[in-house]
């Protein structure tokens, strides 16, 4: 189970797993160094520089990532389906421990892509380079793992929508974004994109990460009034050799020419797709487009730069510029990293704020998106409610009548042989016995016969018997064991009822046939009349 939040990577597989891949990360790093030089042996050396950093994160931190994985459905409850996409699916999640409730979102691939060993792969590095960055202007990935159902990734849950949502509503409105709330938005990506482009290892090496994917489908805009940049599906850190050659990985309308060239991309790259999405921020209407991918691609290549201030006149010049230099052609006339953009978007919205004053995103959503904030946040309520209905425990079913017809023939049965236990543990007389060839048959009907004939002669004479003889006590001995019985202390004050008693028995003995053999249940039947005769 997770026991803390890490800072750092989160790691598919045990520490058994990990331990090879850490060894062998670090080797290469040290023989890396040297090496450096040519364009092959720095694109290999990135390479190891981000198989380093991963297998340092696996070394700083295995005790936490060894327990997140080993057991992650003990840490994570899926509880219902948020979105789905073409590659995966996106699931609400809750991460209780004791008092502490969190909502998560578990991002899993879709069943048909489960069992593909190459979207596997491509899953788990998505959560690998995902998890190494920590900016508030990217979505965090908490944990990776793996079960039953295939590795999933474990991200912050973000109460909002997408810009693509956002600008999909206001073109169907007629409407668009105000300049300094799409500007504010250009300028938190910018940020999440700086992080990415300036993610280092442990050690302090660039790792030269790229994106891939910058788009307005990856850009969610929370309620909390921070943009966030998620989904590192198809990322890459620079002059890696993971890109399949004759394969386009990303959306079209937003890659760059050299990427539908099929040349290696570069962090430049992020930032031709960043000016498609600021120019659609800005002017509420696609860019690159057509009845088929093919003709998007066509614009790409060979179509000039737009002009922003046709679409948008209220636009400031150097906003209008560097929307132009964001889409060249060429990556090198394109700004020369992330955070220039940064520098350069900061000065456009602090111009804006001292026009119009400060309008912040949150409240901009806040009154145009309240709707699908309301909606969101019931849907994940009743969610929550109704796995919080499902954990009420059933009563238990109501015990069979048969069983307790068996128990209670038990106890019975135990009571009985209880009894009859203590009656043949009761101390006796010293007797000689009989053989069982010599002992006088009973049965059950000619016992009762002598007894009722015994107790009429009784009731007539008021006289007791003549005493027994020894021939006769034998005869006690052998068919009833409870003849030589020590005389109890109420048969010791009254002296004629042990004569009576024994008069009795030797009535009951005479009469029974001599053909006929007592069997031990009939034995059991005739105790069982002398005891209620006392």
């Amino acid at each position: 189970m997770l026991r803390g939040r890490r800072r750092g990577v989160a790691v598919l597989g045990s520490a058994r797993a990990a331990r090879p891949v850490a060894r062998r990360g670090g080797r290469r790093r040290a023989r890396a160094a040297p090496r450096r030089g040519s364009g092959l042996r720095a694109r290999r050396a990135s390479g190891r520089a981000l198989r380093g950093a991963l297998s340092a994160g696996r070394g700083a931190r295995r005790r936490d990532t060894v327990e997140a994985v080993s057991e992650p459905r003990e840490g994570y409850v899926s509880i219902g389906l948020l979105a789905r996409g073409g590659m995966g699916e996106v699931r609400l999640g809750l991460r209780q421990a004791g008092a502490f409730r969190r909502l998560v979102a578990i991002k899993r691939l879709r069943a048909e892509h489960r069992a593909d060993e190459s979207f596997r792969r491509m899953f788990v590095d998505e959560g690998r380079l995902a998890g190494l960055v920590r900016h508030p202007n990217v979505v965090s990935v908490l944990d990776v793992g793996e079960d039953e159902e295939g590795p999933f990734l474990v991200m912050d849950f973000v109460e909002g929508v997408t810009a693509h949502q956002v600008l999909k509503r206001l073109s169907a409105e007629g409407e668009r974004l105000p300049l300094q709330v799409a500007a504010r938005v250009a300028h938190q990506v910018a940020l999440g994109l700086t992080a990415v482009h300036e993610l280092c290892t442990t050690e302090g090496e660039a790792l030269g990460l790229i994106h891939r994917d910058v788009s307005p489908q990856n850009v969610l805009l929370g309620f909390d009034g921070v943009a966030r940049v998620a989904d590192f599906g198809i990322a890459k850190t620079q002059g890696s050799d993971a890109t399949t050659t004759g394969v386009l990985k990303g959306k079209i309308g937003y890659m760059s020419p050299e990427q539908l060239r099929f040349e290696r991309p570069t962090q430049q790259s992020d930032l031709f797709s960043f000016g498609v999405l600021l120019f659609e921020l800005l002017a509420g209407r696609r860019l690159y487009h057509g009845p088929d991918l093919r003709e998007a691609a066509q614009q790409i290549l060979s179509a000039p730069a737009p002009d922003l201030g046709g679409d948008r006149e209220d636009a400031p010049p150097q906003l209008v510029e560097l929307v132009f230099e964001l889409l060249a052609k060429d990556p090198s006339h394109r700004p020369a990293s992330a955070r220039e953009v940064v520098a350069r978007l900061g000065d456009v919205l602090e111009e804006l704020v001292g026009l119009e004053g400060r309008l912040e995103l949150g409240e901009y959503l806040a009154t145009h998106f309240e709707d699908e904030a309301v909606t969101l946040r019931e849907r994940s309520a009743s969610l929550v409610r109704a796995w919080e209905e499902s954990r009420t425990e059933a009563p238990p079913p109501a015990q069979p009548p048969t069983t307790r017809r068996w128990v209670a023939a038990g106890i019975l049965a135990g009571a009985a042989l209880a009894s009859v236990g203590v009656y043949f543990a009761w101390p006796t007389h010293s007797a000689p016995a009989l053989a069982a060839s010599d002992a006088p048959p009973a049965t059950s009907t000619a016992i009762e016969h002598a007894a009722s004939e015994a107790d009429h002669r009784d009731a007539a004479t008021g006289q007791p018997d003549p005493p027994p003889t020894d021939t006769s006590r034998e005869h006690a001995s052998a068919t009833d064991p409870r003849a030589d019985v020590a005389p109890t202390a109420d048969a010791e004050e009254s002296q004629p009822a042990p004569t009576t008693r024994r008069t009795r028995a030797r009535a009951r003995r005479r009469a029974r046939p001599a053909e006929e053999a007592a069997s031990p249940r009939e034995r059991f039947r005739a105790i069982d009349l002398i005891r209620g005769e006392r």
